[in-house]
């Protein structure tokens, strides 16, 4: 089931909303209140194309064209990320070994944070429910500065770019070339048209910010929750792939529209773990299907009711794993 105009209708707004305030301020709107109120609105705009354009591309849930598909996944540059990291840390890491320490790269953060149970305690962990919000918001940055330049590295001394086909000295070019736009567009090109520089950098650091946290807070709701589970690889093994995304996934606010509309349904995290070609405009009628049939099974469906309930029962799992022992 692959995007409708539902999807084209989607992308089209939330492009809008990411270069239309990016464009009043390059003509002039550059005082403190106006970059401030556009520059922010950007950031909304680019958590938004990554949640609805980037992401469905990336999947191939766009159209049965790959290259297509390829095509509109580029979107992830705007956003200063790489589709090639990406589409190896997500489709091929996260979606197979969801929650799994040591295999699923979104919650290996380092010493940063403790997430998984297995991982170690750091004495400063009892504290990463306080200081992860401000962590969060410096996402986009550390895609755009570290992250993506880590990967490669990583990535290139493994088999999984050679299992994707992909050319290791194209994929730095790519990268280089990606983060050079970047640069060009958002920094040199403002103050190239007269805006202050400094204005400049406030209005970068206000969109970072607004997307990174954005971004962060909404793939945590999916999965780094009291309700998901954490298991080793050993215990994975001893079920099946779709009983372990059951287990290690979760929905939040699936009958607020409004959150649905803005994350591209990532707020349906089990219909899309499940079902991960799909498009996401199908997974409000595709959800009482799976619910009903988990259920019959008896196996979890996890989900909380609201974004709000998720938000806590995600700090509740934080300030657990900070006390915890491993």
């Amino acid at each position: 089931m692959l995007a409708d105009y539902r999807y084209y209708f989607k992308a089209v707004a939330n492009l809008a909303i990411y270069l239309v305030p990016f464009g009043f301020f390059l003509s002039g709107y550059d005082s403190f209140l106006m970059t401030t109120i556009l520059w922010t609105i950007t950031g909304l705009g680019m958590a938004g194309v990554g949640m609805n354009l980037m992401h469905d591309a990336l999947h191939n849930t766009v159209t049965r064209n790959e290259w297509v598909n390829r095509k509109i996944g580029a979107a992830i540059y705007m956003l200063c990320g790489n589709s090639y990291t990406w589409r190896v840390q997500h489709n091929m890491k996260h979606h197979t070994h969801t929650n799994v320490d040591g295999y699923d790269d979104d919650i290996d953060t380092g010493s940063l944070f403790r997430f998984h149970p297995n991982q170690e305690r750091k004495s400063y962990h009892r504290f990463q429910h306080i200081y992860a919000p401000l962590t969060y918001s410096l996402m986009t940055w550390k895609w755009f500065l570290q992250k993506d330049f880590i990967q490669v590295l990583d990535y290139g001394n493994s088999d999984l770019f050679k299992a994707r086909d992909q050319s290791l000295g194209m994929v730095w070019t790519k990268l280089i070339v990606g983060k050079s736009i970047h640069i060009g567009i958002f920094y040199v090109l403002p103050t190239l048209l007269g805006a202050p520089w400094y204005m400049v950098l406030w209005g970068n650091f206000l969109m970072h910010v607004m997307a990174g946290f954005i971004l962060s807070i909404t793939f945590q709701l999916a999965h780094v929750v009291d309700k998901a589970e954490f298991p080793t690889e050993e215990e994975v093994k001893q079920s099946s792939i779709l009983e372990h995304q059951l287990k290690t996934t979760a929905n939040f606010a699936t009958k607020n529209w409004l959150v649905t509309w803005y994350t591209g349904g990532l707020n349906f995290q089990v219909e899309h773990h499940l079902f991960p070609t799909i498009n996401h405009v199908h997974y409000p009628k595709i959800a009482e299907i799976v619910r009903k049939t988990a259920s019959e099974f008896q196996l979890p469906y996890n989900e909380y009711k609201s974004t709000i309930s998720a938000v806590k029962a995600h700090f509740r799992h934080l300030r657990i794993m900070g006390m915890q022992p491993a």
